[in-house]
């Protein structure tokens, strides 16, 4: 039998290369999302698909790991679909800056 030690840090190191994924992947959603071209309204269109599929999905009789599984999912989605922040400036000039 494998040392339990040697099992949970591999299994650790899994988990923290998904996240990183998910992260980036997080991230290229957003940047596409928030393009504004053509391929951001696509991009939409498949985002809100995908919450249409996952809301369905959720009301099927679901084993707890899965239901785990759509419904982190359906987060996913719900904070992509969110419309960003306009980031504020960082200063702000007040009559070209003589007063």
């Amino acid at each position: 039998m494998p040392d339990l030690n040697a099992v949970l840090a591999k299994l650790n190191d899994r988990l923290l290369r998904l996240e990183g994924e998910l992260f980036v992947l997080r991230s290229l959603a957003r940047a596409s999302l928030t393009a504004g071209d053509e391929q951001a309204v696509r991009m939409r269109k498949l985002v809100e698909a995908a919450r249409i599929a996952l809301a369905d999905e959720a009301t099927r009789p679901l084993d707890k790991p899965t239901r785990k599984y759509v419904e982190a999912a359906s987060a996913l989605v719900e904070e992509l679909l969110v419309e960003p922040t306009q980031a504020k400036p960082l200063f702000t000039v007040i009559d070209g800056g003589r007063r």
